[in-house]
């Protein structure tokens, strides 16, 4: 089965394309579990007696988790506990796009053949596949397509002579997502992993003796804590990498923003067209210092005579300081309002030329 979407895009020299984009759906794909007669699959993933020592699902079942359960729990589902589990084609999408380290540790866990977790392509799939609605954002449409492919395994195992009580658990972490999968009639629980600690903490459920082990449990909440402080700093080195990567080629920029804060000897100004905050000087090694008075309770900086707000339009010039290659940082400088000796002459607009094709 093939669908197609079609629409026209304007080019930069100011063309119409017209784009066509074919999706193909297919009814052959395998849902990966021993106990289905249905699918004619060579090599089954998901075992028969599928059960996990719990008072909260005593039955045989399969987990099914969504994007944010896998971004929030890797560290579980690497846990060799945890077995039988399938990952959707549009969580694994999602999980790539957001975290390309969690997306390598989920692909690791997928090719262990001893955890049996399946990758079942719902998006190919011609009983799971699902269109954008209009008004729908692409998240809303991401979780309308995990409770679609819930509810096909559900259905699908259940029709299935020999499925012993086997059942689908989705695991979610979205309270609106968990709410609408409870009306489909589906089985889900926001966090599973929480709501067995606190069964077992009341004595209501069992675990294997690692879970409540305290030095084990201390030491993974300390390998959580590092993977997370690591993660802030990678986020922030990308940041300023693709942010100087932006400027490096364009040259001295003249732009207005707005101060947003007000310090004893800067600014610290918010240029709305790029989302970029940068800091103004006025105390420079290389030349004389100007006459700064700071008002705290105000709070404002006089410069010269002329005093600087909170909320104040200004105009700067931003660049790229490359004097230090291995410390490379953006710069900015004041140019309105004119202060004798603080201002800075605006930079001159570089010629519009076509700018080379990068190799592919």
């Amino acid at each position: 089965m093939l669908k197609s979407k079609t629409f026209v895009k304007k080019t930069r020299s100011g063309g119409i394309m017209k784009i066509v984009r074919e999706h193909y759906l297919r009814d052959d794909i395998w849902c990966g579990s021993e106990v289905c007669t249905e699918c004619k699959q060579e090599e089954s993933v998901l075992q028969k007696d599928a059960c996990i020592e719990s008072n909260l699902c005593s039955f045989p079942h399969y987990l099914l988790p969504d994007t944010n359960v896998v971004l929030s729990q890797i560290d579980i589902l690497e846990d060799p506990l945890i077995k039988n589990v399938i990952i959707l084609q549009t969580v694994l999408q999602e999980v790539r796009h957001r975290s390309a380290p969690i997306y390598k540790r989920l692909k690791d866990i997928l090719h262990d053949k001893e955890k049996h977790f399946y990758t079942f392509t719902n998006e190919h799939h011609r009983e799971t596949y699902i269109e954008r609605e209009q008004g729908e954002s692409a998240n809303d449409r991401n979780d309308r397509a995990i409770r679609i492919s819930t509810k096909w395994y559900s259905d699908h195992l259940n029709n299935t002579p020999t499925d012993k009580g086997l059942k689908v658990v989705l695991l979610t972490n979205d309270r609106g997502n968990k709410e609408k999968a409870e009306e489909a009639g589906l089985l889900t629980y926001s966090d599973i992993i929480v709501h067995r600690l606190l069964a077992v903490a009341i004595g209501a459920d069992s675990t294997y003796p690692d879970l409540m082990d305290k030095h084990k449990q201390s030491a993974l909440c300390n390998n959580l804590n590092y993977r997370h402080k690591m993660a802030q700093y990678a986020q922030r080195a990308s940041v300023a990498f693709h942010t100087q990567l932006f400027f490096k080629s364009r040259g001295i920029l003249n732009e207005e923003g707005f101060i947003l804060f007000v310090r004893k000897n800067a600014i610290i100004v918010l240029i709305p067209k790029f989302g970029l905050e940068g800091t103004v000087f006025f105390e420079n090694k290389d030349k004389p210092s100007p006459k700064l008075i700071f008002n705290e309770e105000a709070p404002s900086l006089t410069v010269e005579g002329h005093s600087f707000n909170m909320f104040d339009k200004v105009k700067v010039t931003i660049s790229l300081d490359a004097s230090n290659v291995q410390h490379q940082k953006i710069r900015m400088s004041l140019v309105e309002p004119v202060i004798s000796g603080v201002s800075v002459a605006p930079s001159e607009p570089e010629p519009d030329t076509k700018r080379a094709k990068l190799d592919r």
